[in-house]
């Protein structure tokens, strides 16, 4: 067996032994990803019994922006809002916002639905790909239940934080009073 020979057989050799490795890496970061709900059932669970929903989209001004910002006190990344509107004849149910935010380093996706007169009707983690300890529990998210746009929806003010997952509960907060700013801005 020659020199080349051997170096391509021992490189075979490592290569089939490193294969499974970035599946097995692939494997666990996936196994870690929770999804608890398709966009689909969201809506439905949104509003039931809707006779329609319609999927809108807002193209923000720069004066909405800054509307929206203002009013947040948070950043807006996208300009393109995409929102769900409820129906039930002619009535408006309210609309449902989705919103994905990393949290350490891997996103999470929630709704956020509000009614017409401008209240949250609950707020529902969809996929969080973050370990389940930095999940927030029902209770939590509960909490920001009939709560509107105002200067004390923040963590430590009308909110808690949640120990051992302050990153989340932050991210959360924050998205919400976007949502909440962007329903006032375009949708109400």
């Amino acid at each position: 067996m020659t020199a080349s020979m051997l170096g391509q057989t021992m490189l075979q050799r490592l290569t089939l032994r490193l294969a499974p490795v970035p599946i097995l890496l692939f494997a666990t970061r996936q196994a870690q990803a929770k999804f608890f709900m398709n966009q689909t059932d969201a809506l439905a669970k949104a509003f039931p019994g809707a006779s329609r929903v319609e999927r809108q989209t807002a193209f923000l001004t720069a004066d909405q922006v800054k509307a929206i910002e203002a009013a947040s006190r948070t950043k807006v990344d996208s300009s393109i809002v995409t929102y769900y509107t409820g129906f039930q004849g002619e009535s408006k149910l309210g609309a449902a916002l989705f919103d994905t935010r990393v949290v350490r380093t891997m996103p999470m996706t929630y709704m956020t639905v509000i009614r017409p007169d401008g209240t949250i009707a609950f707020v529902e983690v969809l996929a969080f790909h973050e370990p389940e300890d930095y999940l927030p529990r029902f209770s939590w998210l509960n909490l920001f239940r009939n709560k509107r746009l105002s200067a004390n929806l923040r963590l430590r003010q009308d909110i808690p934080n949640v120990t051992g997952a302050s990153l989340t509960s932050l991210a959360i907060s924050d998205g919400i009073r976007q949502m909440l700013a962007t329903y006032e801005e375009i949708v109400r």
